[in-house]
């Protein structure tokens, strides 16, 4: 995947074309007779395990060797193999489409309507697999990028839940997250939002300090204790798909490098007495030991950035209240968003939803007590 997706901006640096050559060639079966084997066997998930030939193939790479059997196999009457949820079913229809050329725009129409772009994210309570669910929607349906598709919602509302997908995983310090919501602007051909402007740019600095992107798994403690032979591994085995897809996001985004420029903020209030509205929101907010590297950047930035970056804060504390189930926290939270006049996002509307819900669930707690 990565090869395929740095292929169109290899000419952006002299040592990408030979660091690609010596991937594909890495890449490349001397002979295809096992991968045949498990093709036959298993033609139920042939898109699956061909991954890596169909991706090989589209750069014309690929072994003719295997053509006949591909064409048997792919064909119209191919087996669909096990059910998938909708962003597995939309990765299928990638996958197939490496191989024909084309995607039905009837089966990539049904399966985006069943997808997590069809509908606002759960983010008061959504977990980190509901996020990979979004995020590879955006990647298969796209073709990295490189496909324009009908949307199943209008691209503002599914903007406005990535942003929000991004400050969650930006206060957990998840640097996979981040990633892979990020992708979503130059894959969707879209303007950096403020937050998403400075979480890319926090992303390039973390991995130009280490040389790669450190994974949710990754303990620089560790790290540093283990004797030289083995770092390698240990970084491979906590950071590989980190550094893989900020990899995808940087071929992304250099490929559509000047149509990227920076959108306009999120609405806000100006300044009131006492401070401006960022900083205001960051009092809620003690700095996650998750999320040095993120905290450290927003402490830096100007007064003027800091304001602009007031709706992710917002996201933030709301989410951290309602995963403690802190309901006065939340009403805080609100509270703040309002008097600095926040514009409304999926995250505020949905805590006061959680807020009228939890008043419910009081009562009906109450009524027990009484009973009792």
């Amino acid at each position: 995947m990565l090869l395929r997706a740095a292929a169109p901006v290899a000419d952006r640096d002299p040592r990408l074309p030979a660091a690609l050559a010596m991937l594909a060639s890495d890449l490349v079966a001397e002979s295809p007779d096992e991968l045949a084997v498990r093709l036959c066997l298993h033609p139920g998930i042939a898109l699956d395990l061909a991954l890596v030939l169909l991706h090989l193939r589209a750069l014309g790479l690929g072994d003719r060797r295997l053509e006949p059997l591909l064409s048997d196999l792919l064909g119209a009457d191919r087996l669909r193999g096990p059910e998938r949820p909708p962003n597995r079913e939309l990765e299928q229809l990638w996958l197939h489409g490496l191989w024909s050329g084309e995607v039905a725009p009837k089966s990539l129409s049904r399966a985006l309507s069943a997808s997590s772009l069809a509908w606002e994210f759960d983010h008061l309570a959504g977990t980190t697999e509901d996020a990979y669910a979004f995020t590879h929607a955006i990647l298969y349906a796209t073709d990295h990028g490189r496909r324009r598709v009908a949307l199943p919602r209008p691209v503002e509302e599914i903007v406005r839940d990535a942003d929000a997908i991004l400050a969650v995983a930006l206060d957990a310090g998840n640097h996979d997250v981040t990633a892979e919501v990020l992708w979503t602007w130059p894959m969707l051909d879209l303007p950096w939002t403020p937050l998403a402007a400075e979480a890319r740019a926090l992303l390039a600095q973390v991995s130009d300090a280490h040389g790669f992107l450190p994974g949710p798994g990754f303990d620089p403690s560790v790290h540093e204790r283990l004797p030289l032979p083995e770092r390698d591994a240990y970084v491979l085995r906590t950071s590989y798909h980190t550094t893989l897809v900020h990899g995808l996001l940087l071929a992304a985004t250099l490929s559509r490098q000047g149509r990227l420029q920076p959108g306009p903020a999120a609405g806000r209030g100006g300044s009131v007495a006492g401070g401006n509205v960022a900083d205001a929101v960051a009092a809620f907010l003690q700095p996650s030991a998750m999320a040095v590297a993120w905290w450290t950047r927003f402490s830096s930035l100007s007064p003027a950035t800091r304001d602009s970056l007031a709706p992710a804060l917002v996201t933030m504390a709301l989410r951290r209240a309602a995963t403690a189930a802190d309901m006065s926290a939340v009403r805080e939270t609100l509270s703040l968003a309002a008097e600095y006049r926040l514009s409304e996002t999926p995250v505020t509307r949905q805590a006061r939803v959680l807020l009228r819900r939890a008043m419910t669930c009081a009562e009906l707690a109450g009524a027990a007590a009484i009973r009792s």
